[in-house]
């Protein structure tokens, strides 16, 4: 009879390790994210982890890097799927924030809770959120607003979608897509949906 060779763990790559950062991030902020308590939970040394990262501020480095990439592409993708039209950019934009495909809230929570004791981080939040605005400010171009209402637009509705997950509204799926077309009409100035 032959032996079973014996289970071996999956390799752990640079990816493994910021997916560990990203959860520890979320879960127990800027002090969970420390070489050994990753390795613990990913079950591995702390050697493998400087195989990918020469200190813990260069994995910090790549998972605010992460972050900006990941949590903002689907964002930017909007603007070049939708074919500029404005009301179908947004729609599009609210899928993303609804469905939480390409967008994590809590993983931008988390972000912004390290930023109110990192003025680097700070300032790397407040650039995306920038670019974020300006993402809806061209939204609301395609739409037909001229530059200073589309910029009004836009920040109220960024403002809007950055407070509702800060606040950490607790509401059903099914309610918020009841609610969904009134948000979309009140916040684009679009007439509201026959009852």
């Amino acid at each position: 009879m032959r032996k079973k060779a014996p289970r071996r763990k999956p390799p752990f790559g640079r990816e493994a390790w910021l997916a560990a950062a990203r959860d520890a991030l979320i879960r127990d902020g800027i002090a969970g994210v420390e070489v050994g308590k990753l390795a613990r939970r990913l079950e591995i040394t702390r050697g493998g982890f400087y195989w990918f990262f020469e200190s813990r501020e260069e994995l910090l480095r790549h998972l605010l890097a992460d972050w900006e990439q990941n949590n903002t592409g689907a964002m930017k993708a909007v603007l070049r799927d939708a074919g500029h039209n404005g009301l179908e950019e947004f729609r599009a934009l609210v899928d993303v924030w609804v469905n939480e495909d390409g967008y994590s809230p809590k993983w931008d929570a988390a972000v912004r809770d390290w930023a109110r004791v990192s003025s680097a981080v700070a300032r790397v939040v407040q650039r995306v959120d920038e670019e974020r605005i300006d993402i809806l400010k061209q939204i609301f171009l395609d739409m037909g607003c001229d530059d200073t209402s589309a910029l009004v637009h836009a920040r109220i509705t960024y403002f809007h979608q950055v407070g509702y997950y800060t606040l950490g509204l607790k509401e059903s799926r099914a309610q918020r897509l009841r609610l969904l077309p009134y948000y979309i009409a009140f916040l684009t100035g679009t007439a509201l949906p026959e009852p």
